[in-house]
């Protein structure tokens, strides 16, 4: 019965770990990101970048090569195979972020603190996590069946904080220059 309780603590204490290990996997580099491309053994091969702000960096004989909108999975088997078609035999890359450009949702309306809220690091952050950053909704004067998003290029959608509550699709996560309104009551 010890063994059971201390595995399943085991597991309770490892879980956020597991699933912060899950984000970072799926984050996407973005302009302005610093990386650093790591290969084993050639010391002349690894090195710190920053992201262009056209999504690239230019990697000695590879010349400009895009990187944006890709995982750090994605480019490092992307410069593997680049570098083992012409330049390395069987090489050993390591891509990793260590910085994040920064990125930044705007929450306004009849919240606490009307403003921009930051997109820190990896983490995704969702309609309600920003008004929750934002200080949460006046309760005096927000309209909790008014709440709109807008995304630059997209046509706007209006949510209720209930809908937002209970249906994790309407719950959105954010992208940089993401857009959410609180609208006030009429009366």
């Amino acid at each position: 019965m010890k063994k059971m309780i201390l595995l399943v603590t085991a597991l309770l204490i490892a879980a956020p770990a597991l699933l912060q290990a899950q984000v970072r996997s799926d984050y996407k580099i973005a302009a302005n990101d610093v990386i650093i491309i790591d290969v084993f053994g050639e010391k002349d091969f690894s090195r710190e970048f920053r992201v262009s702000q056209t999504g690239t960096i230019n990697y000695y004989f590879l010349k400009e090569v895009k990187i944006s909108g890709k995982t750090t999975s994605e480019v490092r088997e992307m410069l593997t195979d680049m570098l083992d078609k012409d330049y390395l035999v069987d090489p050993q890359v390591a891509v990793d972020v260590k910085a994040y450009a920064d990125r930044e949702v705007f929450v306004q309306g009849a919240v606490t603190k009307p403003g921009s809220v930051p997109i820190t690091g990896e983490q995704d952050l969702t309609v309600l996590g920003a008004i929750a950053r934002a200080g949460g909704l006046i309760t005096a004067k927000a309209n909790p069946n008014k709440i709109e998003f807008s995304r630059p290029g997209q046509p706007k959608k209006v949510f209720s904080f209930e809908q937002l509550l209970k249906d994790s699709k309407s719950n959105l996560v954010l992208l940089p220059g993401d857009v959410i309104e609180v609208h006030e009551k009429l009366f």
